[in-house]
């Protein structure tokens, strides 16, 4: 299975969620499922997220420059980064360490 795990700075998290959540559908269509959010605790202004992905090229073209420039800006958003990952097992004696 392929994630995408990323990474954003904001200036204000209540309008990032926003617009995260007004884009659902959007990322849905894309074929981008949100599976886990995390706010940074150190610093409050960055979140960490991972999205399940059913098609790279479909996310890849949801991820065009004008289109992540767009979200952004509306967003109150910058240093947004990804990278596609798969999931990896992990062997049962290392799950408890």
């Amino acid at each position: 299975m392929i994630f995408m795990h990323c990474k954003v700075r904001f200036t204000d998290y209540s309008r990032w969620k926003a617009s995260m959540d007004a884009d659902a559908q959007a990322q849905s269509e894309a074929g981008l499922h949100l599976k886990h959010l995390w706010r940074g605790v150190e610093d409050p202004n960055m979140a960490f997220f991972v999205l399940e992905v059913e098609d790279v090229h479909r996310a890849r073209a949801f991820l065009e420059p004008k289109n992540v420039e767009k979200a952004e800006t509306a967003a109150g958003a910058s240093d947004f980064e990804w990278h596609f990952v798969e999931n990896i097992a992990v062997p049962s004696e290392r799950k408890n360490s």
